[in-house]
């Protein structure tokens, strides 16, 4: 089964500052957004490094193991953004990253580091694909926190793991299938923590294109910010600096095209 991707990307800087730090790939092979963080352009660097080194990654669909080789890829940027570091003095420069990659089949493999996310709406039901790798992440999944109580901590804001701040980084990956109007919504948390899943769900179900259902997020009103840091495990903070500007970015893709007349469950919303 051949998959006919389509998608559209947006951002938003925010509020707090006058340059935005993320970058983002949208295809045709690798979707992705890479949040910076490490301030005076540092973030700037590692989110574009990350993403001009999934851009170069060779075709996964010939790959034998395609999750090993995306690891091997996001273990060398995390390399080339701390090699940087030293090079241009930026110290405590690095980026989350999260995408899904085309694969052999009607798959997609999934992939993230950090708490940016990956989500696919399946017949108006949207599911979170990744988990994320912050400090209020794993108090939700022991079962310390729910999810609204999440939204307020006081470190909801710290994440566990990035590119470019220890020498070695695990990077997450899982394979899931793809089903005929199914789509997927690649964000940062400048996005999710502002509207909840209702609203995305909302967004992704807009009719129009892709573009168009990227705008719709893009357009609402940026977030005033707060500073987020990256705790290199628990106890004590890495490199301080505030991290991003709260700004969006949001990439839409992938769907297959859809059988003659409405698909079931979007109540004759065009199709992608």
């Amino acid at each position: 089964m051949a998959i006919d991707v389509r998608w559209g990307s947006a951002t938003h800087q925010g509020r707090v500052r006058d340059h935005n730090e993320d970058s983002v790939l949208s295809g045709p092979d690798v979707f992705a957004v890479a949040d910076g963080m490490g301030g005076h352009a540092g973030g700037a660097v590692a989110s574009a490094l990350a993403v001009a080194g999934l851009a170069a990654l060779p075709d996964l669909h010939e790959a034998p193991d395609p999750a090993a080789s995306l690891v091997r890829a996001l273990c060398d940027i995390n390399t080339e953004i701390r090699r940087r570091a030293v090079l241009d003095d930026k110290a405590g420069m690095g980026t989350t990253v999260a995408g899904i990659a085309r694969i052999s089949g009607p798959r997609l493999l999934v992939f993230n580091v950090g708490d940016s996310r990956v989500y696919r709406l399946r017949a108006g039901q949207l599911e979170q694909l990744t988990e994320d790798h912050s400090v209020v992440g794993e108090l939700v999944r022991a079962g310390r926190l729910t999810e609204e109580e999440a939204r307020a901590h006081p470190h909801r804001n710290v994440i566990t793991r990035a590119l470019g701040v220890e020498p070695h980084v695990e990077p997450a990956t899982s394979v899931v299938d793809v089903q005929v109007g199914d789509c997927f919504l690649v964000a940062s948390d400048g996005l999710f923590n502002e509207l909840g899943d209702t609203q995305i769900g909302d967004v992704l179900s807009t009719p129009g294109t892709v573009e168009h259902r990227a705008r719709p997020a893009r357009g609402r009103p940026a977030p005033r910010g707060s500073g987020q840091r990256l705790r290199r495990g628990r106890g004590r903070r890495g490199h301080g600096g505030q991290r991003r500007p709260r700004g969006r970015h949001l990439a839409v893709g992938p769907r297959s095209p859809p059988p003659p007349g409405p698909p079931a469950g979007h109540h004759g919303r065009p199709a992608l």
